[in-house]
């Protein structure tokens, strides 16, 4: 009997670090595992079973997963075509809310050879989550372009998407200074959470709507219409 635990051990362990383990999914499908070691959101750095350097463009990824966190490739519609960037994962569901920006990319300092320049493409992708792609063009809303690629310390930028409910939308939680600013915001979330009453009384209410406050809403909402 205790043989049988010791070895019901070592397996459980086996399995909790195989999961616990950095992984990117590309979009064939192949996995790639090992410690993933940055990323400027529009390209990830992993160390392959800890062993190669490689860097992959969004354009080539599906989705990773690093740190507790799933990140996701999205198509940005930058004028007439179409960028692919990474997108981290702060709620999903029936409305999912997204962050840009935050994270850094190592540098490669053993294969200084492996460089690559994002790709832009036209594409209508499909959508999903867990191992499924989310490519396609994405409009963002007010007219907005996005930040030139990360230098220091960037600026954390959110989106929001309630699929089949119109495009994924900038969400400037963290622009609030004035009540136009803040009055914007709700309306997002009006828009996109106004049909559970509890939630619109509660977004009418706020007066934070910063990103914990608009995280929280989101949760909510995701929970209620589970």
């Amino acid at each position: 009997m205790r043989i049988f635990f010791f070895l019901a051990t070592i397996i459980l362990s086996g399995f909790q670090t195989v999961c616990a383990q950095d992984f990117i999914i590309k979009n064939n499908d192949d996995v790639i595992r090992g410690t993933i070691k940055g990323t400027d959101y529009f390209s990830v750095f992993i160390s392959a079973n800890d062993e190669a350097d490689v860097i992959l463009p969004a354009k080539d990824v599906k989705n990773f997963f690093w740190n507790g966190n799933s990140y996701l490739s999205k198509g940005f519609a930058t004028g007439k075509n179409l960028e692919y960037r990474f997108v981290k994962v702060i709620e999903i569901g029936k409305v999912n809310l997204y962050s840009f920006g935050g994270e850094k990319l190592m540098p490669v300092q053993k294969q200084k050879k492996v460089r690559f320049s994002p790709s832009i493409g036209i594409g209508t992708g499909t959508g999903g989550y867990g191992g499924m792609g989310l490519g396609g063009g994405v409009s963002i809303g007010g007219g907005r372009s996005l930040p030139d690629r990360p230098a220091g310390a960037p600026v954390v930028r959110y989106f929001i998407e309630k699929p089949g409910a119109g495009p994924l939308q900038e969400i400037p939680i963290k622009a609030i200074t004035d009540d136009s600013r803040k009055a914007e915001v709700k309306t997002i979330l009006l828009q996109k959470l106004g049909d559970e009453p509890s939630l619109k009384v509660m977004v009418e209410a706020s007066t934070a709507l910063n990103a914990k406050e608009v995280t929280d809403l989101v949760r909510t909402y995701n929970e209620a219409k589970k």
